[in-house]
């Protein structure tokens, strides 16, 4: 038997304030190491090519991980398997500062995948556990909050720390900030009984048709924008000449955008008219998107079009992480008793639709230049904005959200 776990709104604020502090390590942990990567290469005998498969190996991991360790770990209290991911990531990273080999730190790094791989769909889905089902959107996006903080704050944090202690220092910090996260989930977030299910195949009931159709836009949506964002430093320079610093305060612009993107998205992830917010975004993101491959066409100089590429940063990272909050928010109403597994399901699928826009920007580059790029991702997202008609046809609807008994959806 189980306990409604729906929380008044008032206080669930700080429960979901010790979620976005897990996802906000989580973010850290993924990129602390970026900005010493090449004196981290350079100590471990490894070449900066190899340097790559720092963040590659765990990202990879918690890709795969994912969705069979969510169905897995069905019957686990939600803030027990929040608590061991964050206390292995804790434990990991302050090992990896101590490393001596290359090898020794990506087995590491995948180690730290697979804890990963416990905490961030499941601090998701205990998040819909919180609230009312007409509040599931926002909370999730309370949560995914912590992680766009992290490229604004964590990550350029542990890049300050690295220049006065090193990359070793880096992981360090990583170690604390996930230290600090699991505190603040064991003081704050009360249990949070799993579903009654403990297998994989629940993976298979899961992706039905509904959840495909909401998956490809997000595959669509982060393809298209890291065919240009996975090589944001030679377009950068293509279209403005910037280099270096200038290079990174752009970097910055696209987290600030994410924020604003999360704030809108978190408006709209439990009304009823989000189809079109979604199809919206998809639009922005096509014309941000073409304006990589428009601007060093149309004459302009000087600080206008650096102006002009900035805002198509904010625009088009808001139009993507403005949609996060829906699509999440979608999976969840349609099997809240599967959530933790359509989140990381959702998850793996961002990881991929990076991975094939980074290729796709490889392909575009290798065929007809940087300057084709822009045109190439606007075409995915042109793509995008056709399936988010399509989805919201009668045959392609999303189920409507089921509001009933709450906590038997959730909980068991």
């Amino acid at each position: 038997m189980t306990t409604d776990q729906n929380i008044d709104i008032n206080t669930s604020r700080l429960p979901l304030a010790a979620l976005t502090a897990a996802s906000f390590a989580l973010g850290t942990e993924a990129y602390v190491f970026a900005g010493h990567l090449e004196a981290l290469v350079r100590d471990l005998d490894a070449g900066l090519a190899a340097g790559g498969l720092v963040a590659a190996s765990f990202a990879i991991t918690q890709a795969i991980a994912g969705p069979p360790l969510a169905a897995l770990a069905g019957r686990v209290d939600r803030r027990s398997l929040i608590l061991i991911g964050l206390g292995a990531l804790a434990i990991l990273n302050l090992l990896a500062g101590l490393v001596s080999t290359f090898a020794a730190l990506i087995a590491l790094r995948v180690l730290c995948g697979i804890a990963a791989a416990l905490v961030g769909p499941t601090a998701s889905a205990a998040a819909a556990m919180l609230v009312p089902p007409d509040r599931r959107g926002r909370a999730m996006a309370a949560v995914l909050a912590g992680m766009t903080l992290a490229f604004v704050l964590g990550i350029p944090m542990g890049s300050v720390i690295g220049a006065w202690g090193g990359w070793r220092a880096c992981f360090a910090f990583a170690g604390l900030v996930a230290l600090v996260a699991a505190i603040a989930v064991a003081t704050l977030l009360p249990p949070l009984p799993g579903h009654g299910a403990n297998r994989v195949a629940r993976l298979a009931s899961a992706f039905g048709p509904h959840v495909r159709g909401t998956l490809l836009l997000t595959l669509l949506g982060f393809a298209a924008t890291f065919t240009v964002i996975a090589y944001v430093g030679p377009v950068a320079a293509h279209v403005a000449d910037l280099h270096g610093s200038q290079v990174g305060a752009l970097q910055a612009l696209i987290g600030v955008g994410s924020i604003v993107g999360i704030a809108i998205g978190a408006r709209f992830a439990d009304r009823p008219d989000a189809t079109a917010m979604i199809a919206a975004s998809f639009a922005v993101s096509a014309v941000a998107l073409s304006l990589y491959s428009v601007l060093p066409a149309t004459g302009v100089s000087g600080v206008l079009l650096i102006a002009l590429l900035a805002s198509a940063m904010v625009a088009g990272a808001a139009a993507l992480f403005a949609r996060t909050p829906v699509i999440q928010s979608r999976l969840v109403a349609g099997a809240p008793a599967d959530a933790a597994v359509l989140l990381a399901l959702n998850g793996s699928t961002v990881l991929v639709g990076q991975g094939l826009g980074a290729a796709l920007g490889a392909l575009t580059t290798a065929a007809f230049g940087l300057g084709a790029l822009g045109f190439a991702a606007s075409a995915v997202a042109a793509v995008g904005l056709t399936a988010s008609f399509a989805l919201s046809s009668p045959r392609g609807a999303e189920p409507r959200p089921r509001v009933a008994q709450p906590a038997r959806d959730m909980a068991s």
